[in-house]
Parts: structure tokens; C-alpha cells; sequence
């Protein structure tokens, strides 16, 4: 739990910082998924999520300060840098969830292979008379 004692700057700060391990976690995320390796590539996504919810953490503490407080003209420049490391988290996020939706679907595709194929092998294997129940191999 985020300290209420921290000021407004130190939450935005600490909201950068979180942001910029997000960023860095979804360029590699990118990274790997350009190489196929998506069991990699997810579990970089599950530390995501622990990113995003020490976020939402210091979000929820921003909001319950939002009336009690007026922004210093720095915390306001640092509230434009908190954007623009959101921005690039959000851009960097879609591209990597379109290549998670590709590496998915590539999956089913070899899946479906895989299962036709062990299929049909079964089903000649059952009509080409390969059987001792036909008495000859």
C-alpha cells in the first residue's frame, strides 16, 4: 500500500517509474514476439499486470488527493511526462497484443495440423488392412 504521506510529486515520480518498467517490459515483450517465442513473451506479460496494479495504486491515491490539492507548476510538468510515458505504453501495448493475437492463431493453426493429421494417419491406419484383426500386416 502506497503511503499517504508521499507528496503529489513523489507519487507521479513513482508513477514514472513504474510506467518506464512497463515500457521497457512491453519493448522486450515486442522483442521476443518477434522472434516467436511467445511462452517467453507471456510471462513477461504477467509482470505486467503486477505493474499495472501498483499503477492503479498510486492512481486511486492522485484521485483522492485531486481536491485537496493545487499543482505546483513542476508536478504539472511532471504530469505531462506521466502522459507521455502513458502514451507510449498504450502504443507499445497494442502492438504487442496484435502480434499476442497472431502468435494465438498461428497456434491454433499448428494445433488443428497436428490433430488432422493424427487423425487421418489413425484413420489409414484403420483401413489399410494394417491390423491383426484382418490377419495380415
Amino acid at each position: 500500500m502506497i503511503s499517504s504521506k508521499q507528496s503529489t510529486k513523489q507519487l507521479l515520480q513513482k508513477k514514472i517509474q513504474y510506467l518506464d518498467s512497463l515500457i521497457v517490459n512491453l519493448k522486450r515483450e515486442e522483442e521476443l514476439l518477434s522472434y516467436r517465442d511467445a511462452d517467453s513473451a507471456v510471462k513477461l506479460e504477467f509482470k505486467n499486470e503486477t505493474l499495472v496494479r501498483k499503477l492503479e495504486e498510486v492512481d486511486r491515491e492522485l484521485w483522492e488527493r485531486q481536491e485537496m490539492e493545487v499543482y505546483t507548476e513542476e508536478e504539472i510538468a511532471i504530469s505531462e511526462t506521466v502522459f507521455e510515458r502513458l502514451d507510449e505504453a498504450r502504443n507499445l501495448q497494442e502492438k504487442v497484443q496484435e502480434l499476442l493475437v497472431f502468435e494465438m492463431n498461428e497456434s491454433k493453426k499448428e494445433y488443428w495440423e497436428f490433430s488432422i493429421k493424427r487423425r487421418l494417419k489413425f484413420h489409414l491406419l484403420q483401413s489399410s488392412g494394417l491390423s491383426w484383426t484382418k490377419n495380415y500386416c
